[in-house]
């Protein structure tokens, strides 16, 4: 049996601000809670290694998420049209 290789990941921008979800929803403010960051995350609206990142040691279970909010703004900053 072989091993798979992760794929090797793409560098974060030096600009990128990490923040837990719960910070986030409260920095980003209405229309971001706990539960919508969630569900961007999940159907794919948000990108990893984008706009989030999971932050966990290698050999846990659980995610750690972070949200990268310098990514978030500028996607808020877009036109609805050009997103």
């Amino acid at each position: 049996m072989s091993k798979k290789t992760a794929p090797k990941p793409k560098p974060l921008p030096s600009n990128a601000e990490l923040v837990t979800v719960d910070e986030a929803a409260r920095m980003l403010g209405r229309g971001y809670s706990r539960r919508s960051i969630f569900r961007r995350i999940k159907s794919g609206e948000w990108q990893e290694g984008i706009h989030w990142i999971d932050d966990r040691r290698q050999d846990s279970d659980r995610r750690i998420i972070k949200i990268n909010l310098t990514a978030v703004q500028e996607l808020r900053g877009t036109p609805a049209a050009f997103r």
